[in-house]
């Protein structure tokens, strides 16, 4: 592994577990037991770090939510918790920290929030599918289906950080997590989406 990519690694690693804003580049540097002018080489600064890990979490993101079932589209809205879990206990300060994250990077902060936004509208997209199949009620407004996505983003990171740190290596985990986002929809579902619902959990 080169130098850069075990500075990404123990970084992350060391955010994960002590929270952003309690690690030093100084002390990343001590962890891998390579000079602190080592790890400047590559990053400059914490913030160099910050961004290039949430730009792999992008790109890793992006490139697992390929594998989205097009063909199935309320079977792939199911299932994308699923994919993006990983990811997200990979990157878990990324949650876990999110409004310091976010008060400390003003720049990051503002590119983190049109990421989000162009992910809203393209589940937006796929939720209006739903409804003209019928899974999802007809009657729910195009500003009642905005509020359902804000929720559900705002759900998965609360999951995150209502974690106790001692259930993060629960075996069950990833189940939960998606049984806790996916019950979000329920309410909103026709009989048809019902049926659906129940027949992917079966």
């Amino acid at each position: 592994m080169k130098t850069k990519d075990k500075i990404k690694t123990k970084a992350i690693e060391l955010f994960n577990s002590k929270g952003f804003k309690n690690v030093t580049l100084r002390e990343v540097a001590k962890e891998l037991d390579i000079s602190y002018g080592n790890v400047t080489y590559h990053f400059k600064t914490k913030k160099e770090v910050i961004e290039l890990l949430y730009e792999d979490m992008l790109a890793e993101t992006k490139q697992i939510l390929q594998t989205f079932d097009m063909s199935n589209l309320f079977k792939g809205v199911l299932e994308a918790p699923k994919l993006t879990f990983q990811i997200a206990m990979k990157y878990l300060f990324f949650y876990v920290d999110y409004v310091e994250v976010k008060r400390s990077y003003i720049k990051l902060a503002i590119r983190i929030e049109k990421d989000n936004e162009e992910r809203k509208f393209g589940y937006l997209l796929l939720l209006n599918q739903l409804q003209k199949k019928g899974v999802l009620r007809g009657e729910l407004t195009q500003s009642d289906l905005d509020y359902l996505m804000n929720l559900s983003g705002a759900m998965r990171t609360f999951f995150f950080i209502n974690l106790h740190p001692d259930n993060f290596n629960d075996v069950d985990l990833e189940k939960k997590y998606v049984n806790y986002v996916n019950q979000l929809v329920y309410p909103y579902l026709t009989q048809k989406g019902i049926e659906k619902y129940k027949e992917y959990l079966s």
